[in-house]
């Protein structure tokens, strides 16, 4: 009996340490590497450690913008250890050790918030791109067209794709699309993205115009992005008699602004949470425990409290962080059913 008791215990640790690590949230990081000796308990130890602050310093780059994160990165081990939810050795061989790494939610939360530093709630996407190079004014867009051939493809680029907020695609090619930039070549700032033909049914795209002039690099971004327009003049760097070089680390620039732009879209000012009171009307008697489940996975509630209880419906105030509409998206992929009238939220539960 006793056997059979504790291989039921292990099997619900198993069960519980999968779903720990099961959610794709921003607070996970997974896959971390680290090599050195793992014979000995105080070496693995410190090799444990190496992967946290790898971890964090990943999990930083990702969720904040790029002046508040290089900030953190020298944050004393000890700090990083005690925002450490759980983590999971993976993979143990020779001298390499793969952990997956949570870090807690509220300790991260009151961490940045000492900080004062806004986070990104942010999820990966993927975003079509159409890279436009004028080089001696010639308009180069699809088979010369270095960025267009080389954008999926740099080698300077992190390996572990897990880590990065947006997958590109490259806009197909579009003999409409050709003879309209030429149209505009003489200002191509002035183009209208949406009369790009291979754009103009994406939902996240970006249209991209490399170019040179008064002996300067430099790159003219239209994004697009879960519906929000965003124009920015990037500054790249020229590395002479070296071509190759300035076009790979011109993508990466352009590919970091791009991020810093998501990222800027989704700041969440964590020392100015807002309220919000909404009534569940009750189909079931386990629909208020249901709801709690859902309220406690949610990143973006601070708290709730019950305000008043009937039978047909209960009265709740939620304290939570950043925008309406995203705490309102946020509910809705909990398949939530939200009516707003008056401004008086009301919500089933499917």
């Amino acid at each position: 009996m006793n056997k059979f008791y504790i291989i039921f215990c292990i099997l619900v640790f198993l069960f519980r340490t999968e779903t720990v690590f099961s959610n794709n949230l921003i607070y996970d990081v997974n896959n971390i590497e680290v090599s050195g000796d793992i014979n000995n308990d105080l070496f693995k130890k410190k090799l444990i450690q190496s992967a946290f602050q790898k971890a964090f310093i990943i999990f930083v780059n990702k969720t904040l913008l790029k002046n508040d994160a290089l900030d953190l990165h020298k944050t004393k081990i000890g700090v990083i250890e005690s925002l450490v939810f759980t983590y999971q050795i993976v993979k143990e061989e020779k001298n390499v050790l793969t952990l997956n790494v949570k870090f807690d939610q509220k300790k991260i939360t009151n961490f940045l918030a000492k900080n004062k530093i806004s986070y990104a709630d942010i999820e990966n996407i993927s975003l079509t791109l159409l890279p436009v190079l004028i080089k001696d004014k010639d308009i180069f867009m699809y088979s010369d067209n270095f960025f267009y051939n080389n954008w999926l493809t740099n080698k300077n680029e992190t390996e572990n794709t897990n880590d990065l907020l947006i997958t590109y695609n490259l806009a197909l090619e579009n003999i409409e699309d050709l003879e309209y930039v030429n149209l505009t070549k003489d200002n191509l700032e002035s183009i209208d993205a949406k009369k790009i033909t291979s754009l103009n049914n994406e939902q996240n795209y970006a249209l991209l115009i490399i170019y040179f002039t008064d002996n300067k690099f430099r790159a003219y971004v239209k994004t697009y992005i879960k519906n929000k327009e965003i124009n920015k003049n990037i500054e790249l760097k020229i590395f002479s008699e070296n071509n190759i070089r300035t076009y790979e680390e011109a993508i990466l620039t352009i590919k970091e602004e791009i991020n810093q732009i998501w990222k800027s879209q989704n700041l969440i000012d964590i020392n100015t949470p807002s309220f919000l009171d909404l009534f569940l009307d009750i189909n079931q008697i386990s629909d208020y425990q249901k709801l709690r489940s859902i309220f406690n996975s949610i990143d973006l509630i601070d708290d709730f409290f019950v305000l008043e209880m009937t039978s047909k419906y209960t009265k709740i105030r939620l304290k939570y962080k950043g925008k309406l509409n995203k705490l309102k998206d946020k509910l809705s992929e909990k398949k939530i059913n939200i009516k707003i009238l008056n401004n008086i939220w009301r919500i089933t539960l499917n």
